[in-house]
């Protein structure tokens, strides 16, 4: 039996579709009743569903999940916001604002992508690509 194959009608979950797009090699998973007050850092992806109220830094990915709550800077590659979040944001590479985020603050990004229903209130800069 073949464990690796998808349901027939089988839909994956926003996390997966997030996991599926990114270069995640490993992860960290914070769960709905974790609370964190202070900051984190991590070489590795980030999934927070939980609250943390500090700075959330990775080389990688951070994804605030549907139940996610932050508020403090979050700075990495790719920032994925599902749930609320209220900070400064600087992503290197791309910021995803789905249709169940609210996001308030200022965002520094090459690429940003809101989803129609996501809410952001606050300045954004984009910068320019960095050519090689």
């Amino acid at each position: 039996m073949d464990f690796t194959k998808k349901k027939k009608g089988y839909k994956p979950n926003i996390i997966e579709e997030v996991n599926s797009s990114a270069n995640v090699s490993s992860e960290s998973f914070l769960g709905k009743t974790i609370k964190i007050k202070g900051n984190i850092t991590s070489e590795d992806s980030i999934i927070i569903e939980g609250k943390v109220n500090g700075s959330i830094q990775s080389k990688n990915t951070i994804t605030i999940g549907k139940s996610g709550n932050t508020t403090g800077k979050i700075e990495a590659e790719f920032i994925n916001i599902i749930g609320k979040a209220k900070g400064d944001i600087f992503s290197g590479k791309k910021l995803k604002i789905y249709s169940t985020a609210k996001f308030e603050g200022n965002i520094n990004s090459e690429n940003v992508v809101i989803e129609e229903g996501g809410i952001f209130n606050g300045n954004m800069n984009m910068s320019e690509k960095k050519s090689k």
